[in-house]
């Protein structure tokens, strides 16, 4: 009789725990309901603040856009300083590289341009020889500055604040002589002269081979770096250099202008060598007829003695 009993007070005692138990559980879900809903009222907050963070990502992709644009903006001008060839309008085709100097690949139809005294000579074949002359032949002369031919053709195109970052980057204002190549195209076909910034004589020099045609293209360029080089004072004097031979109107290819370059090129090296050893330039500056005729050769063995490999020539 007594284990009966005692069997009772167990099942009395366990009675009373699945109560609290039963209770438990039904508090659970009611709690799970409570959660449930503050969960889906963070989701929807986090759902708000997910909407803000992708018109927040459309800003930023602007800004990043923005980036991007002046990041081309600021390859474009590093690409037209190491030389663009044929300009930066004209798209290029592919050609073998001859010779790569000093982040400049000149390519084969650069080299037979140089290879037909009917051919002019292009922005590329001109940045190559001013990098030739800086950092080979100049280079102990840290007073001479040789500016790239696609920079300056941008010079004025740029506003004050890329004209003042320009002259700042490259110390211009530190150099006493800064020898600066004009065209008004740089493709073959396109006229060149040179403009001399002298700070010994406070003067632009302009050495123009065809009865300075290119004059009012000096005067601008001249007007744009006063203010970059402080040269207020500066006067524009007009340079005697040997003149080239006008082709005949009505001739084939009368409209080319293959030998402005070659002057060009020559007439750099010889102001260079001139201010180089006196100090100081003139407006006199001749040079002989011969150096204009060996010009083409010596380039094109300059180019050779780099490391370069030459094509063949047109119609071969």
């Amino acid at each position: 009789m007594l284990a009966p009993k005692k069997l009772l007070k167990t099942k009395n005692q366990v009675e009373p725990l699945q109560d609290k138990n039963s209770r438990r559980v039904k508090t659970k879900p009611n709690a799970k309901g409570k959660v449930k809903e503050k969960e889906t009222e963070k989701e929807k907050e986090r759902g708000k603040f997910k909407e803000k963070g992708k018109f927040k990502a459309k800003g930023n992709g602007k800004s990043k856009n923005k980036n991007k644009n002046r990041d081309s903006n600021t390859s474009t001008s590093l690409s037209l300083e190491r030389g663009s060839g044929d300009g930066p309008h004209q798209v290029g085709q592919q050609s073998l590289v001859a010779l790569r100097f000093m982040d400049i690949s000149l390519r084969h139809s650069d080299v037979q341009l140089l290879q037909s005294a009917h051919e002019g000579v292009n922005e590329r074949l001109v940045a190559f020889y001013y990098a030739y002359l800086q950092h080979r032949r100049y280079r102990s002369e840290s007073d001479l500055h040789f500016l790239n031919p696609g920079l300056a053709a941008r010079l004025r195109h740029m506003d004050m604040r890329h004209l003042w970052a320009m002259v700042r980057d490259r110390r211009l204002n530190e150099k006493q002589f800064i020898l600066v190549p004009l065209s008004t195209h740089p493709r073959p076909h396109g006229h060149w002269s040179l403009l001399l910034i002298s700070r010994p004589d406070s003067k632009f020099y302009h050495y123009d081979s065809l009865d300075n045609c290119h004059s009012p293209l000096a005067a601008s360029v001249s007007e744009t770096l006063r203010a970059p080089l402080e040269a207020w004072k500066f006067a524009l004097v007009t340079g005697r250099c040997l003149q080239q031979e006008r082709q005949a109107a009505g001739k084939e290819g009368s409209g080319r202008d293959p030998a402005s370059g070659i002057h060009l090129m020559c007439m750099t090296d010889h102001v260079a060598d001139y201010v180089a050893r006196c100090g100081y330039a003139t407006s006199s500056l001749l040079i002989a007829v011969d150096q204009i005729a060996d010009m083409r050769t010596h380039l094109v063995e300059l180019i050779l003695s780099l490391g370069g490999i030459l094509p063949s020539k047109r119609g071969h």
